[in-house]
């Protein structure tokens, strides 16, 4: 078996690090498949087939391989396999689409047709999960981190014991795509996993933390929001205080 994890906007060939919001994972080699499969697959182990929005998304993965979009025999509206979401945006090669054709993979940065029971290499991804329910940090911690049927008698154990966890928003990608999410939010801030449980902050998933102006003055017992109407990357609020909050997939 041959998987990469793609981070973006990173290309990890080593062991994956956690806290990218959007993380794209390649399978290839043993694991080419055809489309179908690797729709199934990719909805077990992660959220789905890669969705690909915009042409920044696009530049942002160059990866190959099947993506999440398709087309039933006959029409021509296109889709992609997460909510049956209609194609806004398509970066076809020449020629393509074909018409005998309904399933897309990506080459390089462009896409092309292919049968759908043709193997390829595939792409899935691991979404941010907004939970509109009203927590204290350490209550959201246990809740993200009890997604995946996990025992969460001890919230503060390894963060290696864990498939979800509160998010860590690390690249400007990461703050963009959560404060376009946060607007969702049923209130003005949502929790995010950075904490300082001892007086040094830290992600709680274990992220080399990559604020330089986070306040030095005690502040313990104080947790990172992500404010829906503001313009800065975090705020410190008394982690006993109720918001929503942001889950997230490891891998």
């Amino acid at each position: 078996m041959r998987k990469l994890c793609i981070f973006i906007p990173l290309l990890l060939l080593l062991s994956p690090a956690y806290g990218y919001l959007l993380r794209f994972t390649l399978y290839t080699g043993s694991e080419m498949t055809t489309w179908e499969n690797a729709q199934a697959f990719c909805r077990e182990h992660h959220t789905d087939l890669v969705t690909i929005r915009n042409e920044q998304e696009n530049g942002i993965f160059s990866g190959y391989g099947w993506i999440g979009l398709y087309h039933k025999s006959g029409s021509s509206i296109w889709k992609w396999s997460r909510g049956d979401e209609l194609a806004n945006y398509t970066n076809w090669d020449a020629n393509e689409p074909q018409t005998d054709t309904d399933c897309a993979y990506k080459s390089s940065d462009k896409w092309r047709t292919n049968r759908c029971d043709v193997n390829h290499s595939f792409m899935c991804y691991d979404d941010l999960i907004l939970v509109k329910e009203n927590k204290t940090w350490e209550e959201a911690l246990v809740h993200c981190r009890s997604l995946d049927g996990g025992n969460t008698e001890d919230p503060a154990s390894s963060y290696g014991n864990y498939s979800y966890d509160l998010a860590t928003l690390i690249t400007p990608y990461d703050h963009t795509y959560a404060r376009e999410k946060v607007q969702e939010a049923t209130t003005d801030e949502v929790w995010t996993g950075l904490c300082n449980p001892a007086g040094e902050w830290l992600w709680v998933s274990g992220e080399q933390m990559q604020y330089k102006n986070i306040p030095s003055c005690p502040t313990n017992g104080f947790c990172g929001v992500l404010e829906k109407r503001g313009t800065t990357s975090f705020q410190i609020r008394d982690c006993k205080l109720r918001r929503n909050f942001f889950c997230y997939k490891r891998i």
